[in-house]
């Protein structure tokens, strides 16, 4: 008797096939390498400020997004058809994809909202504070960039809306 109970609860801890993802390399590379540039523009937004907050915006943005934001894509266990730790449903969700096995829209649009804000409106604010001090082409290029990758994640987003 005990021990079909905890078969039973066992069974509860195992994600439903709605919850798994079946990954392609090419979403898993480009979904993640958009991700990295993304950061990476931001940092160097926040280098060309202070290296103090660069530093502190580099180790924010990356766990931000590489621990807490892949730990909410993956919120039963980490086992899809081919698992990826979460990584597949992360770049899955910064391609523009609205519908992620395993989690509301709900959830999706206030994930995306969170990487926004993180990664393209504080970099930007602050490029733009910077530029109304010193106008510099290296600002103005991060700052093409960051909007570049922002204004693809909405575009895609709009896109995708009602898959």
């Amino acid at each position: 008797m005990e021990y079909c109970r905890r078969e039973s609860a066992r069974e509860e801890l195992l994600p439903t096939d709605e919850e798994k993802m079946q990954s392609s390399k090419p979403l898993l590379f480009f979904g993640n390498l958009m991700i990295i540039v993304w950061i990476a523009l931001g940092t160097a937004a926040f280098f060309l400020f202070s290296d103090l907050a660069g530093w502190v915006f580099l180790f924010f943005s990356a766990f931000s997004v590489f621990i807490l934001v892949r730990r909410q894509m993956c919120t039963s266990c980490y086992y899809c058809k081919s698992c990826t730790k979460g990584f597949a449903k992360m770049s899955k969700l910064f391609l523009g994809g609205n519908r992620i096995p395993g989690i509301g829209k709900g959830t999706t649009i206030g994930l995306v909202v969170f990487i926004l804000v993180v990664l393209s409106v504080i970099p930007v604010g602050l490029l733009v504070y910077s530029m109304f001090l010193e106008f510099n082409v290296l600002n103005l290029l991060l700052l093409i960039g960051i909007l570049c990758i922002s204004t693809y994640q909405v575009v895609a987003r709009a896109r995708n809306w009602y898959d």
